[in-house]
């Protein structure tokens, strides 16, 4: 029977590596900081756009770090889930989750946009919009309805609407996107607040965790 090999050395560290990043940005809650100095990282370059490319292109491009901006009022000191799982009773949102929803959610799928809109059809670049825009009319439909403030709802309104407006307006200057179209890029982002509310509202129903 051939002995069990142990782990390189190489293996051991990249590991402990992957371990350190996620207590880091996860458990120890450091990724909605991280993000809003990106922002201001990403911002600091996207001028480049304004001299070499399109103009509509550096406005599709702007949607990630608005949304970084966003995040750090909504998220640093924990304050949009604390502020959720309140709301709803329970520990219906966790920080991993929380994490894996803003990361994969928003920041790929504005990468995503921007590479399409580049890369394959301009008019991509309305999901990353429309991601913007309907992300604020949710943070200020849920405050009129509640009658109080909520995380996020002053990026929202302050940036959210103009950045998002803007571009919207610039890019429908620079393609045919009909309706059919425009759906066609609303679509993803609605399903994908759709899957968060119905993973909270799961989160809600579960048994309470006392692990978090």
């Amino acid at each position: 029977m051939t002995p069990a090999r142990a782990p390189d050395a190489g293996s051991v560290t990249r590991v402990a590596a992957r371990r350190a990043a996620w207590r880091w940005l996860v458990v120890e809650w450091n990724w909605p900081a991280a993000g809003l100095l990106a922002a201001v990282l990403i911002e600091g370059l996207l001028p480049v756009l304004l001299v070499l490319g399109e103009p509509s292109v550096f406005w599709i491009a702007l949607q990630l770090p608005t949304y970084l901006v966003h995040q750090a009022e909504e998220h640093v000191g924990d304050r949009f889930r604390r502020h959720l799982n309140a709301l709803l009773g329970t520990e219906a949102l966790s920080r991993p989750a929380a994490f894996w929803i803003n990361s994969v959610g928003v920041w790929g799928v504005d990468l995503l946009s921007l590479l399409l809109a580049v890369f394959a059809d301009l008019a991509w670049g309305f999901i990353a919009i429309y991601l913007t825009l309907f992300n604020a009319l949710v943070h200020m439909l849920v405050g009129v309805i509640r009658r109080e403030p909520n995380p996020g709802l002053v990026t929202a309104v302050v940036l959210f609407l103009p950045v998002g407006g803007i571009a919207w307006w610039l890019l429908q200057e620079r393609t045919t996107l009909g309706p059919i179209g425009h759906l066609a890029c609303l679509a993803p982002v609605v399903v994908e607040h759709a899957i968060i509310v119905i993973w909270a509202l799961h989160g809600r129903s579960a048994p309470p965790r006392t692990d978090l």
